[in-house]
């Protein structure tokens, strides 16, 4: 985990917060790449009973068995790692989640200002040359790849949003010149 977070939770955390007490679901959810806590911290504040992975740990191999958790949440797992890897990570995350269960995560837009930069993993997928983030993947895609990646899932909504102020200030400093970030925020339920 990443230096304690002074942010609040990530919108979609609570929004999923929400729906689970809504529910009355009793089973953990699943966070995927916790970060510095601040979503994490969140779930638990709300009485959720919370699975939280470490960023350093692969989401291509999630603790759990067959149908573990109610849902899954993850604010920014998912967008590094080459676009196979990731693939590799959805079709894990079914696994360990029952048919309906939520799913809430980001994923990178082609429309943020990094995509293309860096060197190129493969066509959706770049690794900053310089920067706090350099040499990591970050994954970048359209609304159709989103759609084709996310089988065995129902998508409820895809909205791209500016994140330039939301994301976690641990990976991107705020500063003057800072970039514009643009995620896609999916909520989608498991088929």
């Amino acid at each position: 985990m990443s230096a304690p977070s002074t942010q609040g939770p990530h919108p979609l955390a609570e929004q999923l917060i929400e729906r689970y007490l809504a529910a009355g679901w009793d089973a953990p959810v699943l966070e995927v790449a916790s970060g510095a806590g601040r979503n994490t911290h969140a779930f638990a504040a709300a009485g959720i009973p919370v699975v939280s992975t470490r960023d350093d740990e692969l989401y291509t191999q999630l603790p759990g068995d067959h149908d573990s958790y109610a849902a899954a949440f993850s604010s920014h797992g998912y967008l590094h790692g080459a676009t196979a890897k990731v693939r590799a990570g959805f079709a894990e995350l079914r696994r360990v989640l029952p048919p309906g269960a939520p799913v809430y995560l980001t994923l990178g837009s082609i429309h943020d200002e990094r995509f293309g930069f860096g060197e190129a993993i493969d066509e959706w997928t770049f690794a900053p040359g310089d920067g706090p983030e350099m040499g990591i993947p970050h994954a970048y895609f359209d609304r159709d790849t989103i759609v084709e990646l996310l089988r065995g899932f129902t998508i409820e909504s895809l909205e791209e949003v500016d994140t330039t102020g939301i994301v976690g200030t641990w990976a991107h400093d705020p500063g003057d010149d800072a970039q514009a970030i643009t995620h896609w925020f999916v909520v989608a339920t498991r088929d």
